[in-house]
């Protein structure tokens, strides 16, 4: 297999699926930078997984309302984003602490 594509592109190489400085916090809301590019939509959990959104159209960041994570459900300390990609020939997660 031919690999092409930057170390950190999950698509290209399956062992970068964490990334601790894709995931940020900026002027009031939280932002996710994809790195998985090729992927052809996303979608995310806030909550290990219990729930995801639904599917979107992929794009380079994408910004989430900085209180998601303030709320009496969370069961864990700390902001956390599960993603995963869909591609049109496999599908990809990352977990992001």
């Amino acid at each position: 297999m031919v690999r092409k594509g930057a170390s950190d592109n999950v698509m290209v190489f399956p062992e970068s699926d964490y990334d601790n400085n894709a995931f940020g916090f900026s002027n009031g809301q939280y932002t996710f930078s994809h790195k998985a590019y090729g992927a052809d939509s996303f979608r995310y959990s806030l909550n290990f997984g219990r729930n995801w959104t639904q599917w979107k159209s992929w794009e380079d960041t994408t910004f989430i309302d900085g209180g998601v994570f303030d709320t009496p459900d969370n069961f864990w300390q700390g902001q956390h984003i599960l993603v995963q990609c869909k591609f049109t020939i496999a599908s990809i997660y990352t977990l992001i602490e």
